[in-house]
């Protein structure tokens, strides 16, 4: 029988782009028409239309990247889909969606995934990294963003888009680490400012967006047409470039 560790680290994906510069996490979330779907966040692959995607056996691949919501929508929500196609022989995991709420006022515990951005780069790169904390109920509807879970595990720069699982069960994906450099307001998503007292707890949290809005997003995507598949055309995952990276960040992930 596979641990629960196992299976989050087996979905749990490194982000870069083509360049090999690392954007974030991501997780295998499901199957798809000659490959998976990776769940990330938006602000992980901004305009990116092609990344590179590592899985846990370290084999990149260039992966199409699929807008989650419509345009007018993509400030409620700070989701994206990748295609990744499937390599010829080769089965990987999916995670395992939770079928039901997790009860936050029971304060269960959680773990936060992914991959942390090193001050500076190596070869063997990014380390997988899990970190664990308590679901607790902050929030009483979805921030901008989509963010409804709040947590206290200890997210990094780098872990954006990584998974929040209870147990071996996907519960929703990181969005935005405690303490930023820069607290800002939260809001809603009706664009009304939450109350002082919850913006500041707020910013002592780690926030992510729940298992409900990724998978109402993958029921509604469709495969890529020919066109986006295109941009796979002489793409490739080059390797990172040995210089250091800036580790600092603001509130997203």
């Amino acid at each position: 029988m596979i641990s629960a560790q196992i299976q989050r680290q087996s979905v749990t994906v490194l982000v870069r782009d083509t360049t090999g510069t690392q954007l974030g996490s991501g997780v295998l979330a499901g199957t798809a028409p000659g490959g998976y779907w990776v769940v990330t966040n938006r602000h992980v692959v901004l305009e990116q239309k092609a990344v590179c995607v590592v899985t846990a056996d370290h084999r990149g691949t260039t992966a199409v990247v699929i807008s989650a919501t419509p345009a007018e929508r993509r400030s409620e929500v700070d989701l994206a889909l990748l295609w990744l196609p499937r390599r010829s022989k080769d089965s990987l995991m999916v995670a395992v969606m939770a079928q039901k709420p997790v009860d936050a006022a029971s304060l269960p515990l959680v773990t936060a995934t992914g991959y942390p951005t090193p001050l500076k780069t190596s070869p063997d790169g990014p380390t997988y990294t899990e970190r664990a904390g308590l679901l607790v109920p902050l929030l009483a509807k979805p921030l901008q963003g989509g963010f409804e879970l709040a947590y206290t595990a200890a997210v990094e720069k780098g872990m954006s888009g990584g998974g929040v699982f209870a147990g071996g069960k996907l519960i929703g994906i990181n969005g935005a680490h405690a303490n930023p450099l820069w607290p800002g307001q939260w809001k809603d998503q009706q664009d009304e400012a939450v109350n002082e007292q919850l913006n500041d707890k707020l910013e002592l949290v780690s926030l992510g967006i729940a298992w409900p809005t990724i998978q109402s997003a993958l029921k509604a995507v469709q495969p890529p047409m020919v066109a986006q598949l295109s941009v796979l055309v002489g793409a490739k995952c080059n390797s990172p470039k040995p210089e250091a990276i800036d580790g600092r960040s603001n509130s997203k992930v």
